[in-house]
Order: structure tokens, then C-alpha cells, then sequence
């Protein structure tokens, strides 16, 4: 995936976590995001919550996660400043530290779930405990009888369950979450939304959101609401 260069002005710190500073205003006409001022600790959660159809809060997402570059200001992850890293550098980082869960689940169609699980740990050169490793988070979600079923055979919800298996499969320090519950009906996402937690919790692993249900984002229990590329507001709600 080529990276592109978005037009924000904002530095970001991540130390198993998410510091996002400015360093000026946005001068763009249109920018996708500026004077952002956030903040996530380790083992801590956020959720940053947009209108829907706005503008910022995927952008922010994948500035932080090294997807995108600021126009203007750097990015850090886990320690590392991202403008002096170069795209191999920039996956192996994100392979060892972070966990991506996408509205579109992402699996391989040509993959079991077990495989789908596995590619995170076959990146990072496989070993013996890798496919142990990928059959217990499966378990985790409820898919030890279904590991070897193709994504074509499996519900959304049993794809997403196995998409969070594969974010956690490598242990990260952080992991991104964009809409995860997004292609799902309400019946189907609060399973998958309790296991995100419970799997978050359990690995003691960073978590920012990225949604527009408010209840989901009420149970994250840090609430960032974006407008049109900055934060409006950066507050706790009670967790449910």
C-alpha cells in the first residue's frame, strides 16, 4: 500500500500508545485534519468519533498508524519518529507493534482462517509456536471449530472474529481499529465488540477506535469528536 502525503499539519507520539501534537495551523484550504492535540497512553483507549461522512478521524488514523505522512510536523510510533524510516522499516515496525481491525475484515480469500491468522507470525518468520499461537486466539473468538474454513464460508461476524484474531495474534502494543463494527447489524457487532474489549484488556494492549456509534464509543470511555479535520471536544463518558 503506497503511503500518501495528507495535508495536516500535526506531530504524533506513540510510545505503546498515541501522543498527537501540532506544530501550527492548518494553512490548506481543505485540510483533512490540523491542530490536533492527543494524547493515549499505554493499555489505554480512545475513541475518535466523527459525523457521518466527515473528514479526519480515518486520516488520523492513519497518520498514526504510518499509513499516511503530515504535510507538516512528524509521527511517532512506539518510540520511533516515522519521517526518518523508510517503507521496510516502516512494515517491520508496524508488524511488531500495532494490530489493524478493518470494517472490511481484509481477509485473503484464498486463505483458510488459521492461514489468515498466521500471516501476521509468518512475517515476523514463523517458529514452532506460531500455529499454536494462531489456533489459541482463534479459540479466543470462538472459531476452534471453524479454523480451517475459508472467509467464503464464514458469516461477516465469524470474519470479523477472525480478523481480531489475526490484530492480536502478534501481541501488539497498539491497535487501530477503523469502524470494526461497520459492515455489521446490531445483533452480530456486540459480541464482536465485547471480544475487541476483552482481547484489548487481556493483553494489556492500546486501543484507538475509530467510530460513529456513540454507544460503542461510550464504551470505550474516552470520547475525541472531530469536525472537519480538528477536535471539537476530548472528554471520559461513562463506561457501559
Amino acid at each position: 500500500m503506497s503511503r500518501r502525503k495528507r495535508k495536516c499539519q500535526s506531530a504524533a507520539a506513540i510510545t505503546e500508545g498515541c501522543r498527537v501534537k501540532p506544530t501550527k495551523a492548518a494553512a490548506s484550504r481543505s485540510p483533512c485534519c490540523g491542530g490536533i492535540d492527543l494524547e493515549v497512553g499505554a493499555g489505554a483507549r480512545c475513541a475518535i468519533v466523527g459525523i457521518s461522512g466527515g473528514v479526519g478521524e480515518t486520516t488520523l488514523l492513519g497518520l498514526c498508524a504510518g499509513l499516511d505522512r503530515p504535510s507538516e510536523g512528524s509521527v511517532q510510533l512506539a518510540g520511533y519518529d516515522l519521517s526518518l524510516m523508510g517503507e521496510d522499516g516502516l512494515a517491520e515496525l508496524r508488524n511488531a507493534q500495532v494490530g489493524f481491525v478493518f470494517q472490511s475484515f481484509q481477509l485473503l480469500p484464498s486463505l483458510t482462517a488459521l492461514e489468515n491468522v498466521l500471516v501476521p507470525l509468518e512475517l515476523q518468520g514463523g517458529g514452532r509456536e506460531a500455529r499454536t499461537e494462531a489456533e489459541a486466539r482463534l479459540a479466543d473468538v470462538g472459531l476452534g471449530e471453524r479454523m480451517h474454513h475459508y472467509p467464503s464460508q464464514l458469516s461477516g461476524g465469524e470474519q470479523q472474529r477472525v480478523a481480531l484474531a489475526r490484530a492480536f495474534v502478534h501481541r501488539p502494543k497498539i491497535l487501530f481499529a477503523d469502524e470494526p463494527t461497520g459492515n455489521l447489524d446490531a445483533e452480530t457487532s456486540q459480541p464482536i465488540e465485547q471480544m475487541l474489549f476483552e482481547l484489548n484488556e487481556n493483553f494489556g494492549t492500546a486501543l484507538v477506535l475509530v467510530t460513529h456509534d456513540p454507544e460503542l464509543a461510550k464504551r470505550v470511555g474516552r470520547v475525541v469528536q472531530m469536525r472537519a479535520g480538528s477536535i471539537e471536544s476530548d472528554r471520559q463518558v461513562g463506561q457501559v
